[in-house]
C-alpha cells in the first residue's frame, strides 16, 4: 500500500513508540504481587512497560489473557479469550437479531473499571462481522465488511462524479449508538484514497494520497525556511468537516516530523 497507510500505521506507533519489553525482575513488588494474586496460575508471562504503566501478556488454560496495571499496582484493564460456551446468552441473542447464523472465529471478554464487554468476530460468505455488547446485551458498536454491491449507491454516485472512478480494496458498516458511518477505501487514478460518510452519504473525512508536485507552494515555501534540508517522504491532503489542510511526513537524516498545513502554508501542528 502507498502514502495513505502511513497515517494508520504513525497512529499506532505512537501508542506503542515507548512501550519496552521488560524482565519480570525489574516489575515493582506492589504490581507483581496483584499481577500474581490475582493469577497464580499464569504460563508464558511477557511483560512491557509503558511510561507508568505495566501491560502483561499471559496464558491461562491454553488461553490469552491481557492485563495493564498502574504503577501502584491497580488494574486499570483486562481482556481474555473466550471459548463459545462461555459467551453470555444475552450476548448471543443481540447477535443473532442481526445475522440468523453465525460461526464464530473469536470471541473476547474486556473489563475495564465497571464495564464489561465482549467483543465477537466472526465471518459470512467472506466477510467479517465485529460485535462489541455490553453484559447487559446492549449493542455498543457494530462493524461490517461490505460487499461493493452493499455500498449505497448515493456514495458510490458521489466519489464517481466528483473525484472518479475508484478500484476499491475495501469498504465497511459501522454501527455505533445512533451513529452509522460507512469507510470506503481504494484507488482512483492510482492515488489511493480513503473517505469516511455519514448514512446521508455526507462525507465526514477524505484523505487522499497525493504526489510532491501538488503541494501549494506556499507550503513549500514555509518548508524551505522552516525545515531547509528536510526531505518529504509522505504527502496527504485532507477534507475534513468542511476544512481541508494537508499532512506531510519529512526526514532529515534520523529526525522524523510530521506537519499539518492549511493551503497558505501555515503550520497548524507539528510532532
Amino acid at each position: 500500500m502507498k502514502r495513505i497507510i502511513v497515517i494508520i500505521v504513525l497512529i499506532l506507533f505512537t501508542k506503542n513508540t515507548f512501550a519496552q519489553n521488560i524482565d519480570q525482575s525489574k516489575v515493582p513488588a506492589v504490581v507483581l504481587n496483584t499481577f500474581q494474586l490475582k493469577f497464580p496460575n499464569a504460563e508464558d508471562v511477557k511483560w512491557k512497560k509503558d511510561k507508568k504503566d505495566y501491560h502483561i501478556h499471559f496464558k491461562v488454560n491454553n488461553k490469552d489473557n491481557k492485563l495493564e496495571l498502574n504503577y501502584k499496582g491497580n488494574i486499570l484493564e483486562f481482556s481474555q479469550d473466550l471459548y463459545i460456551s462461555e459467551i453470555p446468552k444475552t450476548v448471543l441473542e443481540t447477535i443473532k437479531t442481526r445475522v440468523d447464523y453465525f460461526d464464530i472465529l473469536d470471541a473476547d471478554k474486556k473489563e475495564k473499571g465497571k464495564k464489561t464487554t465482549y467483543e465477537i468476530k466472526f465471518k459470512i460468505e467472506g466477510k467479517y462481522h465485529y460485535f462489541w455488547i455490553n453484559e447487559k446485551g446492549e449493542l455498543l458498536k457494530y462493524r461490517q465488511e461490505l460487499k461493493d454491491s452493499e455500498i449505497p449507491s448515493s456514495i458510490r454516485d458521489l466519489i464517481v462524479n466528483r473525484y472518479g472512478r475508484i478500484d476499491i480494496d475495501y469498504s465497511k458498516y459501522v454501527e455505533e449508538g445512533d451513529r452509522i458511518i460507512y469507510i470506503i477505501k481504494g484507488e482512483i487514478k492510482d492515488d489511493d484514497h480513503h473517505f469516511t460518510f455519514d448514512k446521508k452519504a455526507n462525507i465526514i473525512k477524505h484523505i487522499h494520497d497525493i504526489k510532491n508536485s501538488e503541494i501549494p507552494s506556499p507550503i513549500l515555501k514555509t518548508i524551505a525556511s522552516e525545515y531547509k534540508d528536510y526531505e518529504i517522504k509522505d504527502a496527504d491532503f485532507i477534507e475534513e468537516k468542511g476544512k481541508t489542510y494537508y499532512y506531510l511526513r519529512m526526514k532529515k537524516s534520523r529526525n522524523q516530523v510530521y506537519i499539518t498545513f492549511n493551503q497558505n502554508g501555515k503550520i497548524l501542528n507539528s510532532k
